[in-house]
């Protein structure tokens, strides 16, 4: 009698909800917007240095990175920047990680106006949807 043994791999990828390419009232302007601020980039350098300990390599401090992060979300406006901070968190360089270090992300992500003084009428809700 021969044993057979199955193995499997699990991938997990997340997506966030409320994707707003596309949807009315915030789609295409947040989404050209957001190509203007060059999506979000600077903040995704800054969150990438907090998330690091402030040990990530590069020319700017955490300082300059997260005054650059405030200046994008201020050329947002505020019915972009929640779509914006989601829209960069799509991002594949981010959809990529997983559990704590994504629970870590999504909740520095949805405080960056928060940061960065700026008021809004309701904070940003970050969801990831796992499947």
């Amino acid at each position: 009698m021969a044993a057979v043994a199955e193995a499997s791999t699990i991938y997990t990828t997340t997506t966030f909800e409320e994707n707003p390419r596309g949807r009315s009232g915030t789609g295409s302007d947040c989404y050209q917007r957001m190509m203007d601020q060059d999506m979000l980039s600077q903040c995704g350098m800054y969150l990438m240095k907090n998330l690091q300990g402030g040990r990530r390599q590069g020319v700017r401090s955490a300082g300059e990175e997260k005054e650059m992060c405030c200046m994008q979300l201020r050329n947002l406006g505020d019915e972009c920047m929640c779509p914006g901070i989601k829209m960069m968190m799509n991002q594949p360089m981010w959809s990529r990680m997983q559990g704590q270090m994504m629970d870590q992300m999504m909740n520095m992500s949805q405080n960056l106006p928060t940061q960065c003084n700026l008021m809004m009428s309701q904070p940003c809700q970050m969801r990831a949807v796992w499947f």
